[in-house]
């Protein structure tokens, strides 16, 4: 599955990537929050043999996941990447997530790429309802979150001991419903 914005191709990762997605994945500030750990080169081989064998774009089960990267049109670097996995199958709930890498924050790359995969996944894959879990120390997750008409269900006290401490959530979601009346 690929997917195209003025500035961006979403599309599944490859190996030719590893060096672009290294550049943000071995980045302590870029994962602070993400879950997952700081990745050395054998840290991101191993990643990237598990997303490309089990990532999928059907999306039809429990639990199955696609990850998107950004590429950018202009020159072909990527500069992120999203993660939608469902839910429930039967409640047609997915959850999204997304990365951006730290030379190519605040351009709006994030919410270019984000918006468009909210777009497919009410559209195409007639989903419900997608979510976002945020740490809320992750105030511009949130910001991107809120920019995209997602709105703040719930804050949930330490909800999981996450690389050494308890850590506070919010959740943020949106229905098929509501997308497009509340963008930002």
């Amino acid at each position: 599955m690929i997917l195209e914005t003025e500035r961006l191709i979403l599309r599944p990762m490859e190996w030719t990537d590893s060096s672009n997605l290294l550049e943000y994945h071995s980045n302590s500030a870029i994962v602070r929050y993400i879950p997952w750990t700081q990745r050395d080169s054998d840290g991101l081989q191993k990643y990237m043999e598990r997303i490309l064998s089990e990532s999928t774009s059907q999306l039809v089960n429990d639990k199955d996941y696609l990850i998107l990267v950004w590429q950018l049109k202009e020159t072909g670097k990527v500069v992120g990447q999203s993660n939608l996995g469902v839910k429930s199958k039967e409640n047609r709930t997915a959850e999204i997530g997304w990365v951006t890498h730290q030379d190519f924050q605040r351009q709006g790359f994030a919410f270019e790429a984000s918006y468009e995969l909210l777009r497919h996944a009410f559209q195409d894959l007639k989903l419900h309802r997608i979510v976002a879990e945020i740490d809320t120390r992750a105030t511009t997750s949130a910001g991107l979150a809120s920019k995209l008409g997602m709105r703040l269900e719930g804050e949930f006290k330490e909800v999981e001991f996450f690389k050494g401490f308890w850590c506070d959530m919010w959740r943020y979601a949106i229905l098929e419903s509501e997308f497009e009346k509340g963008i930002k």
